[in-house]
């Protein structure tokens, strides 16, 4: 019994579900005890649109519908705008709200199908499966290359909606979301490396990175 669990937990044990954790208890944290830093500056609402996108990848993941992880390649590159400022939280929230619910929907009426909505010719359907994840994956990853190589240097531009965020918390989270980025692509292809095993290496280090954080929050109050 105790090896049949551990063989169903290992299944569901990859990068695609740590996102989609990740997502999960980061919304949670900005909808309870962090909530009333969004009360104090509504900027901090981008904390309410952002996780809403890395459910959405971490939900298409597990959804072998090409429709659904298309929906889940365009969510992605909400980070661009939402992170170089162009709209507000809000703008962001419902943006990727609507994106959930398309989302839902595609699943809903795709899950029955035995021809798929979006059904191109075999090759491009096959490279599509292949890839469109990654493509998922490289729009999460501007959110640190953003974060990192324009707003640490030259934060100015872009306080109209979004604070500045030089906390050791957040550097610590974007940085751990560059090697994530890179575990979730391997994975794609590469299962093992010797006895790594890269699903489980990611999934894990997506928990790390709401448990790093807040252990940073607790021990330096940033």
């Amino acid at each position: 019994m105790v090896n049949l669990r551990r063989f169903e937990l290992s299944k569901y044990m990859n990068s695609g579900n740590g996102i989609l954790m990740l997502g999960i208890l980061w919304l949670i944290f900005w909808l309870l005890p962090a909530f009333f830093l969004f009360e104090e500056d509504p900027r901090w609402g981008h904390n309410f649109a952002i996780p809403i996108i890395f459910i959405i990848v971490g939900l298409a993941y597990n959804i072998n519908k090409i429709s659904c992880q298309l929906i889940a390649v365009i969510a992605s590159y909400i980070t661009i705008p939402t992170f170089l400022g162009f709209w507000a939280w809000d703008t962001a929230t419902i943006v990727a709200s609507f994106l959930t619910i398309g989302l839902i929907l595609l699943y809903i009426i795709e899950r029955n199908r035995k021809t798929e909505l979006v059904n191109p010719n075999q090759r491009l359907k096959a490279w599509l499966k292949i890839h469109s994840m990654t493509f998922a994956y490289i729009g999460l990853v501007h959110m640190p290359l953003i974060f990192f190589f324009v707003r640490w240097f030259n934060p100015d531009p872009f306080l109209h909606y979004l604070p500045i965020e030089h906390h050791v918390s957040t550097s610590i989270f974007n940085a751990l979301l560059f090697v994530l980025t890179i575990f979730a692509i391997m994975e794609r292809n590469i299962k093992k490396i010797g006895r790594l095993n890269i699903p489980k290496v990611g999934f894990i280090w997506s928990i790390l990175m709401v448990i790093i954080p807040i252990i940073a929050i607790n021990i330096l109050g940033e």
